[in-house]
This record gives structure tokens, sequence and C-alpha cells, in this order.
């Protein structure tokens, strides 16, 4: 697997091989040095056939983040239903607006990329972290 992200090291991609990899590299996207007003966002793709498989789009702030899988179909963490408006995210220097209703605590975050690295990229789809999208919603 692979990740798109590294600002320290400038190296890109970062090749994850295993679960402590991974959960280095939420660890340091969350102590990213500087100033940071909203949390980044990172990418996430299988390394031997990148077209073959989902993409995710991970948020990774300190407490919470999102994930959004792109395939077919599109799926999403959703966190609390009622929420309403927008979360500021940052990706590539550009902020991402968000749905308030999909950000979710980090742990989850965390187990949803972490399915991710141990199912080579295809999440079961009955994996209750994930949610299915609809037209309107991607």
């Amino acid at each position: 697997m692979k990740a798109i992200f590294d600002r320290e090291s400038a190296q890109s991609p970062v090749l994850i091989n295993s679960r402590e990899e991974l959960s280095a590299l939420i660890d340091g996207v969350i102590e990213l040095p500087g100033d940071k007003p909203v949390p980044a966002i990172v990418e996430l793709a299988v390394t031997e056939d990148a077209y073959g498989f989902p993409h995710l789009y991970a948020g990774i702030g300190a407490e919470s983040g999102f994930v959004h899988e792109l395939w077919n179909p599109a799926r999403a963490t959703l966190g609390n239903r009622n929420a309403t408006g927008t979360e500021l995210f940052d990706f590539a220097a550009n902020t991402q607006e968000i749905p308030a209703e999909q950000v979710v605590p980090l742990e989850t975050v965390r187990r949803v990329l972490t399915a991710y690295f141990e199912h080579g990229g295809n999440i079961p789809a009955d994996f209750a972290d994930l949610h299915q999208l609809t037209a309107d919603q991607i």
C-alpha cells in the first residue's frame, strides 16, 4: 500500500508494508510541524495496481477525521447523522469542506485504514464503519 503524503521527508509516495508503518503514518500526520489551521487529508492506494482497487482519502486530525472510499459504490464514514454543515480539512494546500456527518472519532479512521491494509485494498462490503454514499453525497 502507498500513501501520497510525507511533508517531513518529501518522499512521495510513502510505502506502507506493515500495520506499524500505517500507524506511524497516521501519528505523523497528526503531529505535523508548523501552523496547521485544519487537519490534513492523505490519499492511500494499492501499490501493485492503483487502478484496480479503491483509493481512500482520509482526513486525519488529533481527535477526529473521515474516510472516503472511491469505488463503485462510493462509501464513507458516517458519524453523527444529525450533524449539519461542514468541517474543513487540507488536501494539497487546498481547503476541502467535508460534510460534518461524515466526521468520526480518530479510532474509527484507524479501523478503516487498517481494514484497507489488511484486506489488500478491498474492504469488505459489510464493513460496519463505511456506508454507501448517495449520488448527492458524492
